[in-house]
C-alpha cells in the first residue's frame, strides 16, 4: 500500500512566525502548514479532552444521519471505534449554534493567523456556502473521503485531543486524482489505492503529517486532502473566506446552483459579488474581520 510503503514528503511544522511570513511562505504559494502552538493564544488553557466535554457538555445534542445523539453518546461510540468496525464519521457539533459556550473559550478563534475572514461579517448565513465552524469527534478506523473543500474555502483544523494523520496533494496534481461529484471528490482510497482502475494515481505525491493535540493545520483552498485516524480524537474546523479565494468562492456558489436553476445561479452570483465588494470596502476602511 502506497501510504505505508512509500516515504512521503512531510507537511512543514512551524513555531512562532510572523503573520507576514505566513502570507508570503504559505498563503501566496498555496502550501499547507502546521502551526505547533497557535492555539496557545486562546484565552482558555484547559485541556479539551473527553472528560472536559463529558463534564461540561455531556447532555448537549447533535444529529447524525437523522438520529439524535448526546455528547456523551458520541464520545462513547467513537471511543469504541475499531479498524474493523469504525464509528460513524464525522460526528459533529456546530460550534456557534450547538456549543456557543465552548466557542467563547476559543477566543481569538483566528489565533493571530486565520484572518481576515469574511465569514465573520455575518453577511453569509451560518452553515451556508462554506461558512462552517465545527467540532469533529472520531475514532480508530475513521478515514475521510479524499476531497477538496466545496466553495474553495481555506480550512483551519486544530487538534484538541488525540492525533490524526492529514494527507494533502499539490494543486497541480488534481488530474491524477480522478475528480468527480462536481470536481470536489475523488474515488481514490488513500490506504488501498486501486492502481488498475486509477493508473494515473501512481504519479501522485501525497504530502502528510500527523497532527498532534494543540497543533493547527492550514489547508489552502483548492488543495485535495484526506485524514486517517489511529486513535480517539477531537478537533475543530473553521472555514475562511477573503480576497485570496473570493473569486473561486463566488464562481463555486453560482455553479452549485446552476443545475437546479439558472436564474437562481445568477442571483447567487450577484449576491456573492455584493458581499465581496462590501467586505473589500470595509477592509479599506480598517475593518479586520476577526
Amino acid at each position: 500500500m502506497q501510504s505505508l510503503e512509500k516515504v512521503e514528503p512531510q507537511i512543514e511544522k512551524v513555531g512562532a512566525i510572523s503573520y507576514d511570513q505566513f502570507i508570503e511562505n504559505y498563503v501566496k504559494p498555496g502550501k499547507p502548514v502546521v502551526f505547533k502552538n497557535a492555539s496557545a493564544s486562546w484565552k482558555s488553557k484547559r485541556a479539551f479532552d473527553p472528560d472536559f466535554f463529558r463534564e461540561h457538555f455531556g447532555d448537549y445534542k447533535t444529529t447524525h444521519k437523522d438520529k439524535v445523539y448526546t455528547m456523551n453518546e458520541v464520545l462513547d461510540i467513537t471511543e469504541k471505534s475499531t479498524a474493523e468496525n469504525p464509528a460513524p464519521y464525522p460526528m459533529a457539533f456546530e460550534l456557534r449554534s450547538q456549543l456557543p459556550e465552548f466557542l467563547a473559550m476559543l477566543d481569538p478563534i483566528h489565533m493571530n493567523y486565520a484572518y481576515p475572514n469574511w465569514f465573520r461579517s455575518r453577511l453569509i448565513p451560518q452553515g451556508r456556502f462554506g461558512n462552517d465552524m465545527q467540532l469533529y469527534i472520531g475514532g480508530v478506523g475513521n478515514q475521510y473521503v479524499l476531497h477538496k473543500d466545496l466553495f474553495h474555502t481555506n480550512a483551519w483544523v486544530t487538534q484538541l485531543y488525540g492525533e490524526k494523520k492529514f494527507i494533502a496533494y499539490p494543486r497541480e496534481q488534481e488530474d491524477l486524482l480522478y475528480p468527480e461529484n462536481r470536481g470536489t471528490r475523488s474515488p481514490i482510497n488513500y490506504l488501498k489505492p486501486d492502481y488498475e482502475k486509477y493508473p494515473k494515481y501512481r504519479e501522485a505525491t501525497p504530502h502528510s503529517v500527523v497532527l498532534k493535540a494543540g497543533e493547527t493545520i492550514y489547508i489552502p483552498n483548492g488543495i485535495w486532502h484526506t485524514t486517517v485516524a489511529t486513535c480517539h480524537n477531537i478537533s475543530i474546523i473553521v472555514e475562511q473566506l477573503n480576497a485570496t479565494n473570493f473569486s473561486e468562492w463566488k464562481q463555486d456558489i453560482a455553479d452549485y446552483m446552476k443545475p437546479r436553476s439558472a436564474f437562481k445561479s445568477i442571483v447567487q452570483y450577484g449576491y456573492a459579488e455584493a458581499i465581496g465588494s462590501l467586505c473589500k470596502l470595509r477592509e479599506m476602511a480598517g475593518k479586520k474581520f476577526y
